[in-house]
């Protein structure tokens, strides 16, 4: 497959294309009609959406964590040798609420994944590549780093059976942990007779005297032309998956499953349009479990119409035993269903085990659907183009922004857009060194300020009522006045010609996205670079900006194909630590070719860009670039010349920025050193 990818990827790059035209009607510019655009440079910064705060380590006298004390003392009253503390909520949540930050509040680490291992004499974090530098920033002298996916790092089950004794108490929170991960855990501990305890009053709670209450967000209803299908419609299609199991019951517990399912929208984490519940199909009913307080008449109505019980929150793991011992056949997703319900369904005379089908449901976006997609990335495009605009115009006056307030000033250009509803992330705004932090969050104290001849990396995304959006571009201040190294050329092109090349690929269907991060990467690969994370995710329609099933990353082992319908990111980059970052970032839709052949009758597939927002080029190295990689530049630019003037034109200095920014980029002629006879003689 590996070489399959190479050869499409030669291919892709020799193909000739045909030439479109870039003439673009002339305007009248005027720059000194900035009105109230130039106004905004020396207007006090917006807050940012980087809210969450936990309280600092407290140190004793020899300089020792002093809850990570506190937490072994719980641990040896318990007869506990070991106490995991995943993410995790009891909704497997990528980003879980304040209130069930239980791994950040004990470790300090901010990350959004990773999980932490307690014992009596080691306190250790798993985390993956993305976020490295940032543990080791942010974890105490107490805490070492398990680097997941370096060679020769151990899983945890794999570690906890080297380091304790037989007989030994491993404790979780059954709540936390998938059935199919506890499983897992139980059978490598098991090799060592080490005993695995479930308790379901977490440990870390009896020591968090500041912990936030649960959130009361009131739930809202996702606008019907945008989700294309009614709830109704859809419980239909998940009643038909039952029948096909002959199961009377379906389990659903991840929160972006019950809101797709439901059509409902909400509040309960930051930057995710979800609420906290749980649902239940049945064949006649369902029953959602959530915090009643939530449920406006508005929303009850919508409810009472799909005949939808509303229970309490608390309740559901009661509620599953019942229908279980009343001898219905409960069907719930292994991987994605805590072992506290997993437990609850024993009762049942029969259990389906299977994977969950409405992940593949939400990833194949309808028409309405990704016309939202569409809609918001055109009103994302425009606010990221006045942000920037602003931004160039403030650091060539000389004017002097940190990282802190250009994200809070970010999230003030969006929501002057229609629908609006909140950043689909915290965003990354990293200026140089803090670049190379994958996924970097500023602090207001801390953070690095950005004017003229500051490299920046900022990935971030907004969450409108029509869709979700996710970018990421690097840009280089100050003008023509100030520029970026060579050796900063010449990687982010490199990532440049990755991303092309993930852009432009054709390929079979059936096809599943590991295949196409070899493109991603080529490039770097030849100059001896590479980045430690996946090329591309998934992303939800006005829900989670990272969804499944499928990816584009060295992962091999996700074999889910790319379908049409699907959206994924494209965002290679390179990260030099202590120096700056590369990322270039688009989102894509999952589209059907049109190829001169059909061999053996597949269908053959590419992309639709999603992103139109301008590509920096003061930091492209053409001699690097291909005619065809330069025609596509142009070609985008102009596209987004097209499709964003329009958007912009009530703001002449963005208006501005944008043609400037959108021009062809075209090589430097050769030049002719001697005379034409001696040129001609050699020749």
């Amino acid at each position: 497959l590996l070489m399959v990818a190479f050869l499409a990827m030669t291919s892709l790059l020799l193909a000739s294309r045909a030439q479109a035209s870039l003439a673009r009607a002339p305007r009248v510019r005027t720059r000194s009609s900035l009105s109230s655009f130039v106004r905004r440079a020396f207007m006090a910064p917006g807050k940012t959406a980087n809210t969450r705060a936990l309280s600092a380590r407290a140190m004793d006298k020899e300089g020792h964590d002093v809850g990570l004390q506190r937490f072994r003392t719980l641990m040896k009253e318990r007869e506990m040798d070991a106490y995991v503390v995943p993410t995790a909520d009891p909704h497997q949540s990528e980003y879980p609420p304040n209130c069930h930050a239980r791994r950040e509040y004990l470790t300090k680490f901010t990350g959004s994944a990773g999980s932490a291992v307690v014992t009596e004499d080691e306190a250790l974090l798993w985390t993956d590549g993305r976020y490295f530098l940032q543990a080791a920033d942010e974890l105490g002298e107490d805490w070492g780093l398990q680097k997941q996916g370096v060679q020769g790092t151990p899983t945890i089950s794999e570690w906890l059976s080297d380091k304790l004794k037989p007989g030994s108490n491993v404790a979780i929170d059954p709540y936390l942990h998938t059935a199919l991960e506890v499983e897992q855990i139980e059978k490598k501990l098991a090799e060592k007779n080490i005993n695995l305890q479930l308790v379901h009053d977490n440990l870390v709670d009896a020591l968090w005297d500041t912990r936030p209450p649960f959130p009361t967000t009131p739930i809202r209803i996702h606008p019907p032309e945008w989700a294309g299908k009614t709830s109704t419609e859809k419980l239909a299609e998940l009643r038909a998956d039952m029948d096909k199991e002959n199961a009377d019951v379906m389990v659903l517990s991840k929160l972006d499953d019950v809101a797709w399912a439901l059509n409902l929208r909400g509040g309960d984490i930051e930057s995710n349009p979800v609420f906290l519940s749980y649902l239940l199909v049945l064949k006649d009913k369902v029953m959602l479990f959530v915090d009643k307080s939530k449920v406006t008449p508005t929303v009850q109505q919508h409810l009472d119409e799909i005949k939808a019980e509303v229970e309490d929150y608390d309740n559901v793991v009661g509620a599953v035993e019942d229908l279980a011992k009343a001898g219905m056949k409960i069907m719930y997703d292994p991987a994605s269903t805590s072992v506290a319900l997993a437990h609850a369904a024993k009762a049942s005379p029969e259990v389906v085990r299977t994977t969950s089908p409405i992940d593949l449901k939400k990833a194949l976006k309808n028409k309405q659907e990704l016309d939202g997609m569409r809609e918001a990335h055109l009103r994302d495009a425009a606010a990221l183009c006045k942000f920037w605009a602003w931004m160039d115009l403030a650091t060539k006056r000389g004017e002097v922004i940190n990282e802190y307030d250009a994200g809070g000033e970010l999230k003030n250009f969006r929501s002057e857009q229609p629908g609006f509803i909140e950043p689909s992330f915290p965003s990354i705004v990293g200026e140089g060194p803090n670049g190379a932090v994958i996924h970097y969050r500023a602090a207001k104290a801390t953070a690095r300020d950005i004017k003229a001849g500051s490299l920046i990396l900022i990935d971030s995304g907004g969450q409108y009522d029509c869709g979700t959006t996710d970018v990421t571009r690097v840009y280089h201040f100050g003008g023509d006045k100030h520029q970026p190294t060579q050796e900063q050329k010449d990687v982010y092109t490199r990532v440049l010609k990755g991303h092309i090349a993930v852009d432009t690929a054709v390929f079979p269907e059936g096809t599943p996205g590991f295949v196409l991060d070899v493109f991603a990467r080529r490039h770097l690969w030849e100059a001896g670079l590479n980045y430690l994370h996946g090329t591309g995710h998934g992303v939800g329609a006005a829900l989670n900006v990272h969804e499944g099933p499928h990816s584009i990353s060295p992962r091999f082992t996700n074999t889910v194909p790319l379908k049409p319908g699907m959206i994924c990111s494209n965002e290679p980059g390179y990260y030099e630590d202590g120096v700056y970052g590369m990322r270039i970032e688009n989102l894509l839709i999952v589209t059907e070719k049109e190829t001169p052949n059909t061999f053996n009758d597949v269908k053959y597939l590419g992309f639709e860009r999603l992103t139109h927002v301008p590509i920096q080029r003061k930091l492209l190295n053409l001699d690097l670039m291909t005619d065809d990689e330069i025609k596509w530049m142009n070609d985008y630019h102009n596209e987004i010349w097209e499709k964003i003037s329009p958007r912009v034109s009530d703001e002449q200095a963005a208006l501005d920025w944008l043609f400037d920014n959108t021009q062809p980029i075209k090589r430097e002629p050769l030049r002719v050193i001697g005379n034409k006879e001696a040129v001609a003689a050699a020749e």
